[in-house]
């Protein structure tokens, strides 16, 4: 609700059907440590070993990549195709749903 004051008589209106503009969240951020999604997954309720699992069934050359990717990057890119590909098997979500569901995760996990 928000109050209307007239300048000129100084009468008070309330407008009850007024709502403020929602406030956007943040951008997400381009990428997280290793720690912050590991973390993020594991307090999620997702293991890592389901991550092993998605990374096992790839065929090859891609599974060998992906292993390296998973065990050897500093960091995770939010844009990273290899990365999006996991999410979304992981997430279980498509298009804009899935696309607010990993922006969300990255805001979160760099938050740890």
């Amino acid at each position: 609700m928000r109050k209307i004051v007239d300048v000129r008589t100084g009468v008070v209106t309330e407008d009850p059907t007024w709502q403020p503009e929602p406030v956007p969240p943040p951008p997400p951020p381009a990428a997280v440590t290793r720690r912050q999604l590991r973390l993020w997954l594991v307090r999620n309720g997702y293991t890592l070993a389901q991550v092993e699992m998605l990374i096992d069934a790839l065929p090859e050359p891609q599974r060998t990549e992906a292993r390296i990717e998973w065990q050897d990057a500093t960091q995770y890119e939010r844009g990273h195709p290899l990365l999006r590909q996991l999410a979304g098997q992981l997430l279980k979500k498509e298009g804009k749903e899935f696309d607010a569901a990993l922006d969300e995760a990255f805001r979160q996990a760099a938050a740890l």
